[in-house]
């Protein structure tokens, strides 16, 4: 610049040298005054005041510079900041070399190091310029369910060695089955004999169904107070039946039995011949056709022959009661009743025996 000044002031003298001296002292001010005017211009052109002012991602702070300076690089390292450190930890919104304007923003994006863990696992150390916690999450193809806890919250400002932390929280849905027990009810039946015990209806179990709901974290049972936290709901129940038994309290006379020996006739009974008999025990049931428990005494008869509920004697037995029936018990055929399963094989079959057959007291 000042070779090109001496330039103008040599061009400007030669030219009016030649004329005369009473304008040259006049030409020599105007001229003067005309280069003072281009040195100024040229001068605050080149030498312009810049006001820039930087925000950063990461952090509140702000940072304010005004002063000569051409690029952002420059302006910062002249107020004494350190630059290759800034460049390391933060992207800029301007180039670090492009010339700044009078008044220049600019943010400082920052590239922070964050710690990722992700259902109880240690992803490690990743670079991010995501400015918050969701928008890093969004980065790592990471999906986030209404139950999973994320910390700190997605809104949050990424910063500069950040621990995010992803845990998992599920459910998941049992059945359980928990049993009611049925109560036993007794009727009074005058038609058995007082003491014994026939079943009318048979038992049944309830039950309660549930729908357990438990809350696992990254895998884990969660618990609260030293208890896993679960949800029981009752979804079904099965109400038990009651098991009914009727109790006899038909009162009967002793009798004394001898054995082959009938009783003295009593008023109805008559002398029936040309019977078979078999004998059978308690394992073909407890329960006979009349409903009575099976015990000596009871007798399986043809209806058709013998009614049922008469009363029997058979020689070799003693009296019984006419009290069951057989699929193979036709005509004159009868079935008695051995408590003890030996004397039933020793029993074996028996033919024409002669029976007395009384009808029931």
């Amino acid at each position: 610049m000042e070779m090109k000044i001496k330039g103008i002031f040599s061009f400007y003298f030669k030219r009016f040298s030649i004329r005369g001296n009473v304008m040259k002292k006049s030409v020599i001010i105007g001229v003067a005054v005309l280069v003072i005017v281009l040195i100024s211009g040229t001068a605050a052109a080149f030498a312009m005041k810049k006001n820039v002012e930087i925000t950063f991602s990461d952090k509140a702070e702000q940072v304010k510079i005004s002063g000569y300076y051409d690029t952002l690089a420059e302006a910062l390292k002249g107020e004494g900041h350190n630059v290759d450190q800034l460049k390391s930890q933060y992207k800029p919104s301007v180039p670090w070399d492009q010339k700044l304007s009078s008044n220049t923003k600019v943010n400082f994006i920052c590239n922070c190091e964050v710690t990722l863990k992700e259902n109880g696992t240690d992803k490690g150390k990743i670079k991010t310029t995501e400015l918050t916690v969701g928008a890093f999450v969004q980065s790592q193809k990471l999906t986030v369910s209404k139950w999973d806890q994320v910390k700190p919250a997605l809104d949050q400002k990424i910063t500069n060695g950040l621990t995010i932390t992803i845990d998992r929280v599920e459910t998941k849905i049992t059945k359980e089955v928990k049993e009611i027990p049925f109560e036993v009810k007794e009727e009074k039946d005058p038609e058995l004999s007082k003491g014994k015990k026939v079943e009318k209806t048979q038992g049944k179990k309830g039950k309660e169904i549930y729908q357990v709901t438990s809350l696992f974290k990254n895998g884990q049972p969660v618990e609260k107070d030293g208890k896993p936290v679960v949800e029981k709901k009752l979804v079904e129940k099965v109400e038990p039946v009651a098991k009914v038994v009727k109790i006899g309290t038909k009162q009967e006379q002793e009798k004394v039995e001898k054995k082959d020996e009938p009783k003295q006739d009593e008023s109805g009974c008559k002398v029936m011949s040309g019977f078979e008999s078999t004998a059978y025990d308690g394992s073909v049931g407890s329960i006979t056709a009349t409903g009575a428990p099976v015990g000596h005494g009871v007798i399986a008869v043809d209806p058709s022959v013998i009614p049922l509920y008469s009363r029997v004697y058979v020689p070799g037995y003693g009296w019984g009661k006419a009290l069951d029936t057989g699929g193979v018990i036709k005509g004159k055929i009868i079935d008695v009743f051995m408590v003890d399963p030996s004397k039933t094989r020793k029993w074996g079959r028996k033919y024409n025996l002669t029976l007395k057959v009384c009808p029931p007291k």
